[in-house]
Order: structure tokens, then sequence, then C-alpha cells
């Protein structure tokens, strides 16, 4: 007795898009449901007094400690990086700032309304 071996033909576009549609509503259908658990145990946290309580308790004042310790490192750690950037890096850091602090108050004097107006006063003058 001979077995045959059917050859099969491979599948069609049509197929293959059939069953990548297929997993794509399968892929579609489980995040949903996903996202459902999701918010179902985060609306249970959120009911519940005393996690509520917790995060009141313990969280925000974590994060108001944290928040004034920063503020702290930073005033009194700004002092010395300054002087360490302006003494410690050579002489070049200092001209240049005095250079373009020059240049910012010229273009804030521009701005100024009675040049403005002297600017456009030349501008009309030379049409």
């Amino acid at each position: 007795m001979t077995t045959s071996n059917p050859i099969s033909s491979p599948p069609s576009t049509a197929e293959r898009l059939e069953a990548d549609a297929a997993l794509a509503g399968i892929a579609a259908a489980e995040t949903l449901r996903g996202i459902e658990a999701a918010v179902v145990v985060l609306l249970g946290l959120l009911v519940c007094p005393p996690l509520a309580i917790l995060a009141v308790v313990v969280v925000v004042p974590l994060l108001a400690i944290a928040l004034v310790l920063g503020l702290i490192v930073a005033v009194v750690s700004a002092p010395y990086l300054l002087v360490h950037h302006f003494r410690g890096h050579g002489r070049h850091h200092l001209p240049l700032l005095s250079h373009r602090l020059r240049y910012a108050a010229r273009a804030v004097v521009d701005l100024a309304p009675h040049r403005i107006v002297a600017d456009a006063r030349r501008c009309g003058s030379r049409r």
C-alpha cells in the first residue's frame, strides 16, 4: 500500500489576510480585557480607605521633604558651582559672558518704544 502525500498549496493572499485579521482581533480583545482589569484594580485601590490614608500620610510628606531638600541643595550648591565655573575653567568664560550680556542689553534697549517709533519713521521716510 502506498500512501500519497498530498501537496498543499501555499495560502493565498486573502487567506493570509484573514488569518492576520483574526490574530489582530484576538490581540485587540485581550488588550481591552487587560485594560479593563487594570481599571478595576485602580478603582479598587482608590476606593479603599486604608490605601488612601497610606498615600496621604506617607507619600505626600515624602514628596514634600524631597522637594524641600532638593531646593536646599540647589541654593547651597549654586554659589560653589558659579565660582567653580568662572574661576576654575580659565579666563575665557567671563569675557564671553560680558559680551553676551552687553548684546542682550542692547537688544532690550532697541525694543524700547521710542526706538521702535524712530526706526519706523526712518523706514517711512526712505520710501
